[in-house]
């Protein structure tokens, strides 16, 4: 096919996509334009705006939205609900991240065909020089409740010596275990592969990638069962029910059989180092753009 010209929007940070797919399109050999592009995509909310306002100066430029998930936790999810649904009917064609988050925003929204893209993973991979010596970690937002990152504490609590112990990484401080900030995919790609477990309690996710990118490492995430998203991408042998004594209980069950519970991660892994790669996920969207009518 021949190279095309991509104008893209979004949330443009580190921990954002925006960097993952200005990577990747370039990699493939596309030019990164607001002239006169082919493709206009916007991968949240935060870019709807400016991609609307560019498809209408470039009509014949093909609109594709990406939805991430319905912020449930949002004091007012309805009014947030109505407005980027508002935007969606602008789109040539809508992606999402997963078939949960396509069957919460079919709820209310059902104009258009909604085409399940996935999210970028970042760069990390299993490397098995790596000796594992760090029993617990946790990657994202600290402060989001939904995250429900107290249920690591009062978990952890319930293991000696290991509270204080668990690695967390991200934007926030939540004010126990070992914080250690923000940090690259080359740093995350070693505590990845050198970590027993990657700790996901979230009551909801539109997908999860410390999940995925854990399993892509060898390290087993522990999950809860009324996250639809890990019911939906890990095995029923790494979800427990949301509570502490739940979770102490899994972890102690997976610890006591861990080289065959590792090797059922590493299966799951090397289906979505694949899947979630950023040349995978973009020749997804220009497949979805070949077969878009433009109007």
């Amino acid at each position: 096919m021949n190279k095309l010209n991509i104008a893209l929007f979004g949330y443009d940070s580190y921990t954002g996509q925006l960097p993952r797919y200005r990577e990747g399109f370039e990699q493939l050999g596309h030019k990164l334009t607001f002239e006169n592009p082919d493709i206009i995509y916007a991968n949240d909310p935060t870019g709807y705006k400016s991609a609307i306002e560019l498809k209408n100066t470039f009509g014949k430029s093909c609109l594709i939205l990406h939805f991430l998930d319905i912020p449930w936790h949002h004091k007012n999810v309805n009014h947030w609900i109505n407005n980027v649904t508002s935007a969606l009917n602008f789109a040539n064609a809508v992606c999402v991240n997963s078939e949960k988050v396509k069957n919460d925003l079919i709820k209310y929204f059902s104009k258009k065909e909604l085409h399940v893209t996935y999210d970028i993973s970042k760069d990390v991979y299993l490397n098995d020089k790596i000796i594992k010596n760090n029993d617990f970690l946790y990657v994202g937002r600290a402060n989001d409740p939904v995250k429900r990152i107290n249920l690591v504490k009062e978990s952890l609590k319930l293991i000696p010596e290991k509270l204080e112990k668990i690695k967390i990484c991200g934007t926030e401080n939540p004010g126990f275990g070992n914080y250690i900030g923000l940090i690259n995919d080359e740093e995350l790609n070693k505590l990845y592969n050198e970590t027993y477990f990657v700790m996901l309690p979230s009551k909801n996710e539109g997908i999860g990638l410390s999940m995925i990118e854990g399993m892509i490492c060898g390290s087993v995430p522990i999950l809860c069962s009324d996250n639809l998203t890990a019911m939906e991408f890990a095995p029923k042998e790494f979800i427990c029910e949301p509570d502490p004594k739940s979770i102490k209980n899994k972890i102690e069950e997976i610890k006591n059989d861990y080289k065959n519970y590792r090797e059922l991660a590493l299966k799951y892994g090397k289906k979505y180092k694949i899947q979630f790669n950023k040349k995978t996920i973009e020749n997804n969207i220009i497949e979805i753009y070949k077969n878009t009518k433009i109007y």
